[in-house]
């Protein structure tokens, strides 16, 4: 790997561990849609209530049932405190910080799971230069319009960042597509088999390094 200058953290399952499914199929599962779609509307808009994705959900789906209304209220209320660091998570991050790399936290994620994020990793979020959510920016990964804003947003060069996630096409292949470095985390290899023989076989590019744990990033990162 080339020297750095910032590091980019996926959010999710790199940094913080939380419910075993996600909201939208939660949700999905309530109202009888697809998962994509309830993602479309939950992970791209800025909705600062329960009662704000109900009605986003209603405008779009039609009229939610009351048992649906309260399912998704007492599933937002749970999500804003579900998050949980990753074990060496928070030390990981500030010792890029203090090494003086900038550091950017890039993530698909809704409103009440990032409340619980800044609850279980305060010192990682204050410590970001730069924070890219697709509840703010409207837009998810794979695009990579996310990771373009964040290379505005840190005022650097995409060859100067390495981009840090567990999941390879929604993290590792966009930052290598528009010219960065990235490491896998690859924490958890059964839901990554696809990639990984796409990897060998050539079809997919190989990340700049792969890891077991987050807290191995620290080793392995050059600074410019």
């Amino acid at each position: 790997m080339l020297p750095v200058k910032a590091a980019i953290f996926d959010i999710g399952a790199t940094l913080v561990t939380g419910p075993p499914v996600a909201p939208n199929k939660v949700i999905a599962k309530l109202i009888g849609v697809p998962a994509a779609d309830v993602g479309s509307i939950i992970m791209t808009n800025d909705l600062k209530s329960a009662e704000h994705v109900c009605k986003a959900l209603a405008s779009r789906f039609g009229a939610l049932s009351d048992d649906a209304t309260y399912e998704i209220c007492r599933l937002w209320d749970s999500q804003a405190d579900a998050a949980q660091a990753l074990e060496g998570a928070s030390d990981a991050v500030i010792a890029l910080k203090n090494a003086g790399l900038k550091i950017g936290l890039l993530s698909d994620i809704w409103n009440p799971y990032y409340e619980s994020v800044t609850k279980a990793l305060p010192e990682v979020v204050s410590a970001a230069d730069a924070i890219v959510l697709s509840c703010r920016s409207g837009s998810r990964k794979p695009d990579k319009a996310n990771f373009e804003l964040m290379v505005r947003e840190l005022n650097i060069r995409p060859s100067e960042c390495i981009m840090i996630g567990d999941t390879y096409t929604h993290d590792i292949q966009p930052a290598l597509e528009i010219g960065m470095q990235a490491v896998w985390v690859l924490a958890r290899p059964d839901r990554e088999s696809d990639s990984i023989t796409k990897i060998l076989n050539g079809k997919y590019l190989a990340p700049s390094a792969t890891v077991q744990n987050i807290a191995d990033i620290k080793q392995i990162i050059p600074l410019a």
